[in-house]
């Protein structure tokens, strides 16, 4: 599919809001990374806000289509679905200066835009929702909505380290040790069975 001038301002935009952050990225600097002319911007957004606001319903939307919905699909096993999506995760990040725009977006403005703090809750809700529902399976509801919430921040974690040491292999001890939670129960009820 081809992108549009719409599509490059949201790439420009996500790109220099992880590097840079919300506040210290300018129109001016939208326009420089996506080699429009600043007035062209505006036709497709009003303001900086909106733009970022169209820049995190994208992440949400890929990030749904990509990571996340496809860890809920039934036919496929547990195992395999989790394995799947923290390789997905991996992929993600990895490579990806900057972090995650959700994570940093989050320390950054907090709860001072609240357009942004509704859609980052969304996106760590789906993500805690996908992997809760893997865990489920073997650690039951309750307890498999805690440690989701665990992977997620350790995770985030992995990320900001990641960035500042240069080092993925947080990021992938943390995938393999996520796995290993469903192998671990798996290997527990074949024992007890």
């Amino acid at each position: 599919m081809k992108k549009t001038d719409r599509d490059a301002v949201i790439d420009a935009a996500l790109t220099l809001f992880r590097m840079n952050g919300y506040h210290n990225t300018s129109m001016a600097d939208i326009s420089a990374g996506c080699g429009l002319l600043k007035g062209s911007i505006y036709h497709y957004f009003p303001g900086k806000k909106e733009l970022a606001i169209a820049a995190l319903d994208r992440v949400i939307a890929e990030t749904r289509e990509k990571l996340f919905r496809p860890a809920l699909d039934p036919a496929v096993p547990a195992e395999v679905r989790l394995a799947t999506l923290v390789e997905r995760v991996e992929r993600y990040f990895i490579g990806r200066e900057g972090g995650c725009v959700m994570g940093n977006l989050a320390l950054e403005v907090g709860d001072a835009i609240p357009e942004f703090q509704e859609r980052i809750r969304i996106y760590f809700t789906d993500w805690k929702e996908a992997l809760a529902t893997l865990l489920a399976t073997r650690h039951g509801r309750a307890r498999a909505e805690e440690m989701a919430e665990d992977i997620v921040a350790r995770v985030q974690g992995a990320i900001m380290i990641m960035g500042v040491n240069k080092d993925d292999r947080p990021l992938r001890r943390a995938s393999r040790e996520t796995v290993q939670l469903l192998a671990a129960a798996e290997a527990a009820a074949n024992a007890g069975a």
